[in-house]
């Protein structure tokens, strides 16, 4: 079975409106839903922010791929 790459933009705001620096996650998971799921989780994970009930993550998914080099590079088709 075949894995699909995709990569959210994480955006952590507060509940008063104050956005946090964004960074990007990878999931792997073959549903759409799935992969919110796991998006969702290992942003709380990475960011010290997740701790706090006051924050929550916007999810964007990028049309982007990964090169050799590891960099996000634009993709379209």
């Amino acid at each position: 079975m075949t894995q699909k790459l995709r990569i959210w933009r994480v955006v952590p705001t507060s509940k008063t409106g104050v956005q946090a620096p964004t960074f990007f996650v990878e999931t792997t998971e073959n549903g759409r839903e799935e992969a919110v799921a796991s998006a969702n989780r290992q942003a709380r994970q990475r960011s010290g922010l997740g701790k706090f009930n006051n924050w929550y993550f916007e999810l964007t998914k990028m049309n982007v791929r990964v090169d050799k080099h590891g960099k996000y590079i634009k993709h379209h088709q």
